[in-house]
């Protein structure tokens, strides 16, 4: 699912919520039948929704394969640890290829695909992801949007918040438009994408 609105609609801040970054000031969340809203972020985290927040938060001076086993601190055993390195390096070869090699060394797009594969690793079946194509090369935005529809392939729900919309959308089953905190519009994507009021007053497109 597509979340779209204007700079400041509280795109953003609906990730943080829904992640236990941001308190709730009224209403509630519900994953899964169960309220989250008031528990803590890592307990969020292990009923199994994953937030990759715009900023990505990784340890620069870790490689990339230390990064990748801390999103696995749920797992205790070695082997649960590793288990789902093969999952991020099928979607992302490229960090494959630089297992060792300091986070902070890798490119832009490298360092998307790393806080991606991080989020993967506690083997979520809600990831959320705020704005994964910001300054980023055009090649490797599309190799991030093409992992993206592949996560959502695997059966992982997708809740995306991205600056690119036609992309987004593409990808995306469903969409939700926000207007300084409301909900304007919700429904299939491509319905959303085809209204002209909505694609000109809140889409910029």
């Amino acid at each position: 699912m597509t979340v779209a609105g204007a700079n400041g609609a509280g795109k953003s801040t609906l990730l943080k919520t829904i992640s236990g970054i941001h308190g709730l000031r009224s209403g509630s969340v519900t994953f899964d039948g169960v309220r989250i809203d008031g528990m803590k972020p890592h307990l969020i985290t292990a009923r199994g929704l994953a937030y990759v927040p715009e900023t990505r938060q990784l340890f620069p001076g870790l490689n990339v394969r230390k990064n990748l086993r801390l999103g696995s601190y749920l797992y205790r055993r070695e082997a649960d640890r590793e288990r789902g390195l093969d999952m991020v390096m099928s979607l992302f070869p490229r960090l494959g290829e630089r297992l060792n090699q300091a986070a902070g060394t890798l490119s832009g797009g490298e360092q998307q695909m790393l806080a991606i594969g991080r989020a993967l690793m506690t083997r979520p079946r809600l990831l959320m992801l705020d704005e994964p194509s910001q300054g980023i090369m055009p090649k490797l935005v599309t190799e991030i949007f093409q992992a993206v529809q592949a996560i959502r392939d695997a059966g992982i729900t997708v809740l995306l918040v991205e600056q690119r919309l036609s992309e987004s959308l593409a990808i995306s089953n469903d969409a939700v438009v926000l207007q300084t905190g409301r909900v304007v519009l919700a429904g299939p994507a491509m319905d959303v994408k085809s209204r002209p009021e909505i694609r000109a007053t809140y889409l910029g497109m």
